[in-house]
Formats: C-alpha cells, sequence, structure tokens
C-alpha cells in the first residue's frame, strides 16, 4: 500500500512537472494572446494560427513584431518544406496531368519562398512597407497550386492540406505586418 501512495505522489508530480513545461507560454501572459487573437480570428482556421503562434514563441510575452516575425518565419518553413516535398513529388510521377500540376506547385512554392525570403529580409530592416509589398504578391502564387488541383483533368491532390496551411501562414504574414506597420490604424479599427 505505501509503495502504490509512493508511485501515485511520483505520478501526480511528474504529470504537474509535464504539464507546467508544456503549458501554452501565451496563456501566461494576457496582453500577448489579446493580440495573437486580434490576428488569429481573421483567419480562416483560428486553432491552427492560435497554435502555430504558441508553439513559437520564446517566452510568455510578445509584441506585434515578434508575433511578425514568427508568422514570417512559419512561413518561409512551410513553403521550403512544400516546394522540397512537391519535387520529390515530381521526380515519381509518371502520370502527365499530376506531373503538369505539381509542375505549377513547384514553380508556385518556389515564388512563396522567394517572397517571403524578400520579406524577412525587410523586416529585418523595419521595412515594412516593402515587406507588405512582396507579401501581397504570394496568395495569387500560391493560390495556383491550389487551382491547378481543380482544373480537369483533374488529378488527386497531394498537397492540399499543406496548401490550406501555406494559406492561413501568408494571411497571417501579411495581418500581422499590417498590424505592425499601421498600428495606430489597427488600434483604432479593432476598438470600433
Amino acid at each position: 500500500m505505501a509503495n502504490s501512495c509512493k508511485f501515485n505522489a511520483c505520478f501526480l508530480l511528474l504529470t504537474l512537472v509535464a504539464s507546467s513545461i508544456f503549458t501554452n507560454p501565451a496563456f501566461c501572459d494576457e496582453a500577448t494572446q489579446a493580440l495573437i487573437d486580434k490576428i488569429c480570428r481573421q483567419m480562416e482556421q483560428y486553432g491552427f494560427c492560435n497554435d502555430t503562434f504558441n508553439r513559437n514563441l520564446k517566452g510568455s510575452t510578445a509584441d506585434i513584431a515578434a508575433l511578425t516575425r514568427i508568422a514570417i518565419d512559419q512561413t518561409l518553413s512551410a513553403s521550403k518544406d512544400t516546394h522540397d516535398f512537391v519535387v520529390g513529388l515530381l521526380d515519381k510521377t509518371t502520370d502527365l496531368a499530376e506531373k503538369n500540376a505539381l509542375t505549377v506547385c513547384e514553380n508556385a512554392y518556389s515564388v512563396v519562398t522567394d517572397c517571403f525570403n524578400q520579406a524577412s529580409a525587410a523586416f529585418g530592416q523595419k521595412d515594412y512597407d516593402s515587406m507588405l509589398k512582396v507579401e501581397h504578391q504570394a496568395p495569387r502564387a500560391q493560390a495556383s497550386c491550389t487551382t491547378i488541383f481543380n482544373t480537369p483533368p483533374n488529378p488527386p491532390n497531394p498537397v492540399g492540406q499543406r496548401n490550406i496551411h501555406a494559406r492561413i501562414l501568408i494571411a497571417m504574414s501579411i495581418v500581422s505586418g499590417t498590424m505592425l506597420s499601421s498600428p495606430t490604424l489597427w488600434s483604432i479599427s479593432l476598438q470600433d
């Protein structure tokens, strides 16, 4: 009986330690979560947006610049990963319709990656207007990878979920970047 109590006490202690280590950092800071909410409530998948920011916070507090950096970095990472994934699929496919569709996607994610490499550099220089200008080129390029799979002949879409996440990440970058570059405009419009 005593061993059972010790085991239960140890298990409870380990559970508490583990849960404190993996606690969502933004929930420790209401202002940061409120800022994340302002961005994520504009996204088609609030949960994905909120989770992306919270998993990538460096601490319990973040301002709009830190959130914009997260959005840009995550968009760039996802774009590179999707580009590499598509290139791998292109090497393996023999179906002409799928090869054509994947070529469109490869080109699309090449453009998105280039846009977000430029956006990252502009962010680093605090040139937010240039950052937003190149970010606004990405949605159309990314959308071409979605559209091509809806065009006959319709090959199966192996990048459907990746396209959804890329679209959300691009939107997160644009919204947070706009908030960063025009803080007074956003504070007024969000209070109305």
